[in-house]
């Protein structure tokens, strides 16, 4: 959200739409917490700027984890959610994926995104944490550890659905297209990169799951891409002939993912990081 005069700041109203809450909610947050808008107008009408807005995200965060208001007010007010460590996050994200605790792991997740970011979400949070429930086969049982990392995967789709991405994009600036390659069921790190794209203020778009030709031509033909992101985490959904295919009609392709590796190279490959792709595409 570029905001240039305090005239552009949101109001109340604009705010508690964004949020999810009422405006009652946010005076009584202000009043008896002192979070809320931090400029006034002549005539008394709040504006939020950027910093109240992530303020009062992290205070909605932390109490849909289970905070009380006037503790998730004291940990906002205190920055503590915010300093937590990312090894503290972890192992109480690791808790609570393999006690199947849902709302735990959705609120922890929600507060992530708000004070770290989606690409430190990913990065130090929840790749590390996929990456830890996978070692831990050997001690709790292959099918308690997919039934974790299925619990964690499904939640994080759901937080990044729920987090509102700042709307930092210059206007005019052409679109990444990201999409799944045909049979590819695993699309946590292209939905998680297409979101932190967007927290960088790069316009970006997912296409959801596997998507036609038809389709992503036509895509192509309206947003005139810079890229078109094909993402394959294994080799089954990795399809050649579909590459081939969007590269042939002018589709700028870019296979992303190590489901393509050692396959024949169709168009430009993508990053293998994260952080590398983050950077190549919102450059």
């Amino acid at each position: 959200m570029i905001l240039d005069s305090e005239s552009r700041l949101p109001g109340s109203a604009e705010v508690a739409r964004l949020l999810g809450i009422s405006q009652v909610t946010l005076r009584t947050w202000e009043q008896r917490y002192g979070i809320g808008a931090g400029r006034r107008e002549d005539n008394g009408r709040r504006r939020y700027t950027e910093e109240d807005i992530q303020r009062l995200r992290r205070m909605r965060a932390l109490q849909a984890q289970g905070s009380s208001a006037r503790d998730a007010a004291r940990l906002v007010l205190t920055r503590s959610a915010a300093q937590a460590t990312a090894g503290t996050r972890s192992a109480r994200l690791v808790d609570a994926a393999e006690a199947l605790d849902l709302a735990a792991v959705a609120g922890m997740l929600d507060d992530a995104l708000v004070t770290l970011g989606v690409a430190a979400t990913w990065t130090e949070i929840v790749a590390p944490v996929l990456s830890s429930l996978g070692a831990n086969w050997t001690i709790h049982g292959e099918r308690s550890v997919m039934t974790a990392e299925w619990a964690l995967a499904t939640a994080a789709s759901a937080a990044l659905d729920r987090y509102t991405t700042p709307e930092k994009a210059s206007p005019g600036r052409r679109p990444v297209l990201l999409a799944c390659g045909p049979a590819e069921g695993h699309d946590l790190p292209v939905k998680m990169l297409t979101a932190a794209l967007r927290d960088h203020g790069a316009p970006a778009l997912y296409l959801g799951g596997p998507v036609s030709v038809d389709v992503v031509r036509e895509l192509t033909a309206r947003f005139d891409p810079t890229d078109v992101v094909i993402w394959s985490i294994a080799s089954h959904s990795a399809d050649i002939a579909l590459l081939k295919l969007l590269h042939d009609n002018g589709v700028p392709v870019r296979p992303a993912g190590p489901g393509w590796s050692g396959l024949p190279v169709v168009g430009e490959p993508a990053p293998a990081s994260f952080l590398g792709a983050l950077e190549a595409f919102g450059g």
